[in-house]
């Protein structure tokens, strides 16, 4: 596979439209086997030869370093198609942002091989452990929740830092924790991905076998250190995460409120068809007003980030208004799943059919910690002046 994303950073086609014009391939391979947990090789191709999964890598890498209205489109077209194929990868364009932003030369000559990024994806809670030697760290871990990883070449993995066989604390009294990224013929997949939703995004349990990598492929969690590239990058640490969840959300209710309609369209009741009834019509109504609520309020949440990093003035107000609009898109994704489900009758509970998988991939993607009920009352704890209260977001560096 090429990884080509240089190719198209100058394309005059729109981020959205290069994404869109791969919709109806992308739907018809999810459609055709529901069951696959990961994504068609063809549909990887294809979005890695679109540049996508280098958007948010830095530009002096050959990435697009894309702004985030462009981010968003991106993901939520992906995920309108198909939300397995979004959340797969939203994980390795956040690995290309990570890797090419924090690690240090000796790491991006070989993740960016060639101004091309050899994809990462991975998963960094911190369930492995890294001991400090001459020039590097000796690591080993075992991993859940590895999506976007069936075609990394470098896997991402968070590491506890020891020291004589003991946790070593940070100035605060804490856990050193380390980010850093393995060569895939280091790892072991040990699958374990029989799930309700987000089928094929491979999010496999995996373990990374004892090895000494050097210190140039991990970051400091607590304290990240960015080595290139501009503002996407200083919005905080967990804002591209939360963009990127955010959009998955915005992309797959935007799926299930087409398909609801299409489906009312077509449906006899009474003397006409569903969508000729006012419950209905009341329904459909609320639903998208809600969806164009929340994307709205992720588009401009975020564009105003990105404005305030490029001038330096990034506040906590604004990086808990990231979280807020986060958990609110998958509020208003889960209320039109469940409304839509219900709505469908027989049609929903049937296997093969996109309203049942945007249902199932809608309510899996929810279940992450970032779009969890905990999320959203971490961000209340912060708007009612809960003492030493903060969210993934308004903290610095990795935190979930």
């Amino acid at each position: 596979m090429s990884n080509s994303a240089v190719s198209f950073v100058s394309s005059h086609e729109s981020w959205l439209q290069r994404t869109r014009a791969l919709g109806p391939m992308i739907d018809a391979a999810a459609a055709k086997n529901e069951n696959a947990t990961e994504l068609a090789a063809e549909v990887v191709e294809a979005i890695d030869e679109a540049g996508l999964f280098a958007i948010m890598a830095p530009a002096e890498l050959g990435g697009a370093e894309a702004h985030p209205d462009e981010v968003i489109d991106a993901i939520s077209e992906l995920s309108y198609w198909d939300g397995s194929a979004g959340w797969y990868s939203h994980a390795v364009m956040t690995g290309g942002a990570v890797a090419g932003a924090f690690l240090g030369p000796r790491a991006v000559n070989a993740i960016f091989r060639g101004g091309h990024f050899q994809r990462a994806a991975g998963q960094a809670a911190p369930t492995g452990t890294a001991e400090r030697v001459d020039g590097g760290y000796r690591i080993s871990g075992r991993y859940s929740f590895g999506s976007g990883t069936p075609h990394a070449r470098w896997i991402v993995g968070g590491y506890m830092l020891h020291e004589a066989g003991a946790p070593v604390l940070d100035a605060n009294g804490q856990p050193s924790m380390l980010i850093g990224l393995a060569p895939r013929d280091s790892v072991r997949f040990l699958g374990n991905w029989d799930v309700l939703g987000l089928r094929g995004t491979g999010s496999y349990d995996f373990e990374v076998t004892e090895q000494v990598l050097p210190e140039d492929f991990f970051l400091n969690a607590a304290a990240p250190v960015q080595q290139r590239g501009g503002a996407l990058y200083r919005m905080g640490f967990m804002a591209i995460p939360c963009i990127s969840h955010a959009s998955f959300a915005l992309g797959a209710a935007r799926r299930m409120l087409d398909e609801w309609l299409a489906y009312a369209r077509t449906k006899s009741r009474g003397a006409g068809m569903a969508s000729g009834m006012q419950t209905f019509q009341h329904d459909f109504a609320a639903a998208t007003a809600d969806l164009h609520a929340a994307d709205a309020y992720v588009r401009r949440t975020f564009s105003d980030l990105f404005d305030a990093a490029t001038a330096d003035q990034v506040t906590a107000a604004m990086r808990l208004d990231g979280q807020l609009a986060t958990s609110h898109a998958f509020i208003v994704a889960k209320r039109a799943a469940q409304t839509a489900f219900a709505a469908c009758t027989t049609r929903a509970v049937r296997d093969g059919n996109a309203i049942q998988r945007c249902f199932r991939d809608i309510h899996a993607g929810s279940a992450h910690v970032l779009n969890s009920e905990q999320a959203l009352i971490d961000a209340g704890s912060v708007l009612v002046g809960v003492d030493g209260a903060a969210t993934p977001l308004t903290r610095e560096g990795y935190s979930l």
